[in-house]
């Protein structure tokens, strides 16, 4: 099933292989369930982001407040009235934070940046070597 959405006509296509398509048309719909479905688009889409893999770069460590920083990032994002945009843009996006550079960084007296470059090109040095 493939799910598509028109701004224009206001409705979602959904399509599937060899049959017929079914169109949703939010014209169709009462106020009070097109206004819930915006709040359960909504509530979705952020809470999604706030679905966070525990990884190596966070030490496999998601806390409360990541959850809390990532909902805030795209409420914000989203409450933005000169934002035309749905999804964010990388660019935008904050970069994410390694305890472990922040470390380096205060050891050596450097700023975050600083330190990731250092790191960056002391790892590439190493691998140089072999």
């Amino acid at each position: 099933m493939k799910k598509t959405i028109n701004l224009a006509s206001r409705s979602v296509t959904f399509t599937f292989d060899g049959l017929e398509p079914v169109t949703m048309s939010a014209e169709k719909m009462s106020a009070t369930n097109y206004d819930y479905a915006c709040l359960h688009g909504l509530a979705a889409r952020i809470g999604d982001n706030a679905a966070i893999s525990k990884s190596a770069e966070n030490q496999f460590t998601v806390t409360e407040a990541m959850r809390r920083e990532a909902v805030l990032e795209l409420v914000t994002f989203y409450e933005n009235p000169e934002n035309k945009d749905w999804n964010i843009k990388q660019a935008v996006r904050k970069p994410s934070f390694n305890p472990a550079i922040q470390a380096i960084a205060d050891k050596l007296g450097k700023s975050y940046e600083e330190a990731m470059a250092w790191y960056n090109a002391k790892l590439m040095a190493e691998l140089d070597a072999m």
